[in-house]
């Protein structure tokens, strides 16, 4: 049997019916129920306790669990209860991405489809990242490394649903042209990836990548055995700068137990088993302070332990009762990642009962880590307090340590606001994500969080970005700030924060301030250079200032990105050096014209190279067969040739988004031919081909004879009509000289018609030949 409800009382009956029917427990082995007398093998039984908290997970496990997700599915059972398989695959619906036959050539047919660019006034032009490997064309919840060592040479990980892992991508010219994906695999033991990706870098160039990883336990109830979902923080490292990853290491790891079990006078087992489920890694490198010469991995995350009491109705056994408790843990990896700490709890632990007069209902979740430059360690996490998750009042704690992560502060409340909903009322998709503090520390150990809250003097507007700072080491805290500009009710969300190392601090989100439908967002960027106390910049090319300013060139359509437009991550991200900044982002462009697509968008502050195209020969007759090569295309990328409008051939671009085609243009008039070459992503160069001989070349030339013909036939009339005119009489023989004169000019006149027109052909044929020479 599998439980299938989505709330506390659905999964509460559904757990008392399974347990009813798994036999009295008899005896406690090593942890296990076990009978007294020999049974038959055992039939397995799925129980999945993560449902009753699957709505404050993170990642690809709510989907999971819920059926949502598109790749993976939990097992069914079979006849008894028997499990059948795990992480099966669902087919997809959805068309093929498969590329167009190269260089095929179309006769005018309409323009295609494809989004339009808008230049944003401070950001390069925007480049989709990410692949297609399969028919789930989704790639989502983006994180980004700068190597310290080199600040074009960046790192992002990414969800990619063509892969049962996550992935990563690599660029070495600051986001210009990228690698990938590159495969980070899941622990060999478990069965897939719950998203998460977090990476990051030494001081030494290496590279760290964290993930949640999904796998399985087994645990006994009398005859019966019984199996529920675990997970894991699993670390890969690189030393070749992000492609080849290494066999993940487990830092944390989650666990079924039993708490205060005993056996009664029946011989009964009593007390609680505890489910427990590791969610929402994050992940920091930086100075150790018990080693200031090497540098620490900090991976936090936040436990839910599921706890059921175990109780009897005669001799059959049910749990009843659930209580979350939840608490935020860090681990410590030294020696590149290869030696872990026990994890170290950051937090107190604190309780989420259900039903109809619970007391609490507190939830710690959404932690983030960073390492200030003395080896100072920061956590900060959101208490949903004790009304509830998603509604009420929140608070964004932060404690600190200043050992290296063996022991840590108290917590300190650095900002109280209304907490937002698990999705907005204008769209799909899980944000509540936005409410988890996004933390960065400045060079001399400024403390800077944003995160997002319903504004209390707005109530149409269900999330704005908000800003706090500590100047004092993370003991006190500013008033929020808030850093989007807009006058509208129209939602924020996602916010991720870098400092550089100048300490102007950056700031991007998600924004839909530009629709008013709201459900198209852009991505939209401020900084500040005093520390937080004033926000805006100027663009200096253009002499104007802004407070805001949009990131992306196009917009992007929620519910073009993802089924049920469900999913677009949980966060976006952003790195910042000395002279530049990267933003990633889940960009949903391609989907309104392609069908359901999710890629991964970047743009920077340095100007990118356009694309641009080289036409060969550049004139020629009409029909004349050129080659096309264009550079600085969407890689791997359908491409369309558009002469006057129609699009005459499509080609595809390879991986470094470069073509080279050859085809006929159209028969076109004389004179310069605008040609467009465009990528589906909205990418576009032009050029101009010259055709010096077109169809109505010949019309024109041969007006040209006419009008010759017709002067010289005036210039015959008067020859042979002046002696005519003359007093006398005429005779037969003058009658004949006439004739003889109109003969000689009518051949006159045929001869210059006949050289006109043979010097038209000639001129056209020989253009033809020196084109087809430059070839």
């Amino acid at each position: 049997m599998v439980l299938i409800g989505s709330t506390a009382t659905r999964s509460l009956l559904l757990t008392v019916l399974l347990l009813a029917a798994l036999i009295p427990v008899s005896e406690v082995l090593a942890g296990e129920v076990e009978a007294r007398n020999p049974m038959p093998p055992p039939v397995v039984h799925r129980f999945e306790a993560a449902r009753l908290i699957s709505h404050m997970l993170s990642g690809r496990t709510p989907l999971i669990l819920s059926g949502v997700d598109p790749v993976t599915s939990l097992a069914s059972e079979g006849e008894g209860g028997e499990v059948k398989g795990v992480g099966t695959v669902q087919e997809s619906e959805g068309p093929a991405q498969g590329p167009p036959t190269p260089a095929l050539q179309a006769p005018g047919a309409a323009g295609v489809l494809v989004p339009f660019r808008s230049p944003a006034p401070a950001f390069s032009r925007n480049v989709l990242i990410t692949r297609d490997l399969s028919r789930y064309p989704f790639q989502t919840e983006p994180h980004i490394a700068v190597n310290p060592r080199n600040p074009d040479h960046i790192v992002v990980g990414v969800i990619d649903y063509s892969f049962p892992s996550v992935t990563s991508y690599v660029s070495i010219d600051g986001g210009q042209t990228w690698e990938g994906p590159f495969l980070v695999k899941y622990l060999q033991r478990d069965l897939g990836t719950g998203g998460d990706p977090v990476v990051g870098f030494d001081r030494k160039g290496n590279a760290y990548y964290a993930m949640l990883s999904i796998g399985e336990e087994e645990f006994r109830v009398g005859p019966y055995l019984v199996v529920d979902m675990v997970s894991s923080v699993a670390v890969s490292t690189s030393s070749d700068g992000g492609r080849a990853w290494s066999e993940p290491i487990s830092a944390a790891r989650s666990d079924i137990k039993l708490r205060r079990s005993f056996i009664d006078e029946a011989g009964r087992l009593r007390g609680q088993i505890s489910f427990e489920f590791i969610d929402k890694p994050w992940m920091a490198v930086g100075p150790d302070k018990l080693n200031p010469n090497e540098d620490a991995v900090y991976v936090t995350y936040t436990e839910f332990a599921t706890v059921y009491e175990i109780y009897y109705s005669g001799e059959l056994a049910f749990l009843a009762n659930p209580v979350v408790e939840t608490t935020i843990k860090l681990v410590k990896g030294t020696n590149q990642g290869r030696a872990w700490t026990a994890p170290v709890a950051v937090s107190p632990t604190v309780v989420r009962q259900f039903g109809p007069g619970a007391g609490q209902k507190r939830v710690l979740q959404g932690s983030n880590v960073a390492v200030a430059p003395d080896g100072t360690v920061y956590v900060a996490y959101l208490d949903t307090l004790d009304d509830g998750e998603m509604r009420g009042l929140a608070e964004i704690r932060v404690v600190r340590s200043d050992d290296g992560g063996r022991t840590w502060s108290a917590p300190v409340t650095a900002a109280v606001f209304n907490e937002i909903s698990f999705a907005p009322r204008n769209a799909n998709f899980r944000f509540w994500g936005s409410a988890f503090p996004q933390m960065a520390v400045g060079p001399k150990g400024e403390v800077y969080i944003v995160f997002v809250g319903r504004p209390a003097d707005k109530p149409l507007d269900d999330g704005d970005v908000y800003f706090v700072r500590s100047l004092d080491g993370g003991r006190t805290w500013s008033r929020p700030v808030r850093l989007n500009d807009d006058d509208t009710n129209r939602l924020q969300f996602f916010p991720a924060i870098a400092v550089d190392p100048k300490g102007t601090i950056h700031v991007i989100w998600g924004d839909m301030r530009d629709d008013p439908s709201e459900i198209r967002y852009h991505i939209y960027y401020t900084r500040s250079e005093d520390r937080g106390e004033t926000w805006g910049f100027e663009v200096k090319e253009i002499g104007q200032r802004f407070v805001n300013t949009r990131v992306t060139d196009a917009y992007s359509n929620p519910n073009y990105c993802f089924p049920q437009g469900a999913f677009i991550g949980d966060y976006f991200s952003i790195k910042a050096t000395e002279n530049d900044v990267y933003a990633v982002w889940a960009d949903c462009r391609l989907g309104e014209f392609l069908g359901l697509n999710q890629k991964i968008g970047f743009a920077r502050l340095r100007p990118m190279r356009e694309p641009s195209v080289f036409i060969s020969p550049p004139v020629g007759a009409a029909g004349q067969s050129v080659t096309i090569r264009g550079t600085g295309f969407q890689p791997e990328s359908n491409i369309y040739v558009e002469v006057s409008g129609s699009v005459i051939a499509t080609t595809r671009s390879d991986s470094e988004g470069s073509f080279t085609v050859r085809l006929f243009l159209p028969v076109t008039t004389e004179g310069s031919q605008s040609v467009v070459v465009y990528d589906q992503s909205g990418n576009f160069a032009q050029a101009s081909f010259y055709t010096q001989f077109g169809f109505d070349s010949i019309r024109k030339q041969l007006d040209e004879v006419r009008s010759l013909a017709d002067s010289l036939a005036a210039k015959v009339g008067e020859l042979s009509g002046a002696p005519a005119a003359s007093a006398g009489p005429t005779s037969s023989g003058s009658g004949s000289g006439n004739n003889f004169t109109a003969t000689l000019v009518f051949a006159v006149i045929f001869g210059a018609v006949f050289a006109a027109v043979y010097a038209v052909v000639s001129r056209a044929l020989g253009g033809s030949r020196k084109g087809g020479a430059g070839n």
